[in-house]
Order: C-alpha cells, then sequence, then structure tokens
C-alpha cells in the first residue's frame, strides 16, 4: 500500500513548464496554493464553481480521479488542460494521459492488483494566450453536483484560427469525457460562427447522455450545447448573432 506521507504525493510546482502536484493534496491545497494560482491565475472562480467547500478541503485530488465519476468538477477541469498521470507501481513510474485513463465507466489504465496508484498530476501551464475556461450546470450552483459540466483551453493564432484546443465534458457519457472528435474538427479552423455550428453536430454525435434524477438526456445536450458555445463567447462575445445563441 503507498505511504501517502511521502513527499512525491504532497508536492506543488512548476517544474520545465508544468504544474506538477501530488495526488494526495486536496483541492482546498490547490486552492490556497501561490503556485497553483500562478498557474491557473484565474483558479479562484473556478475553484467556486468545483464541488463544494467541505470536499474541496477534504478530498484528494487521487481519490477524486480514481473514483472516476463521469461528472466529476476537478476531473473534468483536470481533463480541459489536457492533464498527465504519473502512476506508481511497486517504485516503477509511467505517465499516462488523462484523456487515456478512462476505459469504461468506472474503469482505468490502473494496475489494481499490483497496488498501482496515482502518485502526481501534471499539465502544462498555459500562457498568457491560453484561454482557460470551466463551465457547470447544477439546481444549485454552488455545493451542488452537475447536471453537465465542461472545461475548455484554447489558443487561437494571430489570424483568429484556433492553433491549440482541448475540451472536456461530464455527464454526458459513461466516463469523464475529453472531446477528441470535436478538437480534432476545430483545431486549424477560424473561430467563427459557422465553424462553430458545424462542430456543435460533431459534438452532439460525439456524445451518449442518459436520462437520470439530474436530467434527461435531450436536456443534457442542450445544456452542454450552451457551455460549449460559453467556452468560445468567453473569448469573444462577437462571434454569434443573439437570435442564434438563444436557439436550440
Amino acid at each position: 500500500e503507498p505511504m501517502f506521507d511521502e513527499p512525491e504525493l504532497n508536492t506543488i510546482k512548476i517544474e520545465e513548464g508544468r504544474c506538477i502536484f501530488g495526488a494526495s493534496r486536496t483541492m482546498g491545497d490547490l486552492y490556497y496554493s501561490d503556485v497553483f494560482n500562478q498557474a491557473i491565475p484565474d483558479a479562484t472562480y473556478f475553484f467556486k464553481l468545483l464541488s463544494s467547500t467541505q470536499i474541496r478541503n477534504m478530498a484528494t485530488i487521487g481519490g477524486n480521479l480514481v473514483n472516476a465519476s463521469p461528472i466529476g468538477d476537478f476531473t473534468i477541469f483536470l481533463l480541459g488542460l489536457d492533464s498527465e498521470l504519473i502512476l506508481n507501481k511497486n517504485g516503477e513510474t509511467r505517465t499516462v494521459k488523462l484523456k487515456d485513463f478512462y476505459k469504461g465507466y468506472k474503469q482505468m489504465d490502473l494496475d489494481r492488483e499490483q497496488n498501482e496508484y496515482v502518485e502526481k498530476i501534471k499539465f502544462k501551464v498555459p500562457s498568457a494566450q491560453h484561454h482557460v475556461h470551466f463551465e457547470k450546470v447544477s439546481q444549485r450552483k454552488f455545493w451542488d453536483i452537475a447536471s453537465v459540466n465542461s472545461a475548455s483551453l484554447i489558443k487561437l493564432s494571430d489570424n483568429q484560427s484556433i492553433e491549440e484546443i482541448h475540451l472536456s465534458a461530464g455527464g454526458v457519457g459513461p466516463i469523464p469525457m475529453y472531446l477528441s472528435k470535436t478538437c480534432g474538427f476545430l483545431l486549424g479552423k477560424k473561430l467563427n460562427q459557422e465553424n462553430l455550428e458545424k462542430a456543435l453536430e460533431v459534438l452532439q454525435d460525439e456524445i451518449s447522455p442518459i436520462s437520470d434524477a439530474r436530467g434527461s438526456a435531450t436536456y443534457k445536450r442542450m445544456l452542454l450545447r450552451q457551455l460549449f458555445l460559453a467556452h468560445f463567447l468567453n473569448i469573444d462575445t462577437e462571434i454569434f448573432e443573439i437570435e442564434k445563441l438563444i436557439g436550440v
């Protein structure tokens, strides 16, 4: 069994352009960390949407990730940052992309028989040209499990083409989803209404929500559509005509 007082599990640092933190750190630790706030300058706003104060101060990041909830706020946030996991098995480490970690509902690329565990999480520190955004819809804005949540990391080139893009979504499939098809469609394209409308079609094909206590499948599809648009409106409010925005 891993010893959770090991230094590697408690680190928070920026090294070679990457923010690296140990899996036994809590969301509260990151919230109050100068290092993490240096990596993600808008972290205060995002953290208020992530889970609740009590959970932020108690739950470890590693536990949150290995719980594998399809709707876990911090998991979706880290997916949107294209994070990587450093896994440890008997002292031997390997690195896996978070987007490749989830194989099916509650199934992960983790050798439990050999006591493999998540040791650290890392992501590339966004530049001033990157736009980081997180959105969720829940019955209460704070302190509630999301119906749907979504995160994004977007960088535009000088001519307003999408140079880099990572999108994630929770509540719309059996696992925390990295929207690889939607990202692939948008990469290299101009940021405009026509391309985003086409991307919405790709997005709807990529997800597979089910109806449950937090909403019908149709409702969740509509929610993710709006959260998807919010990521881009966060960058440029002039992209869409208002009539297009309110139409479903």
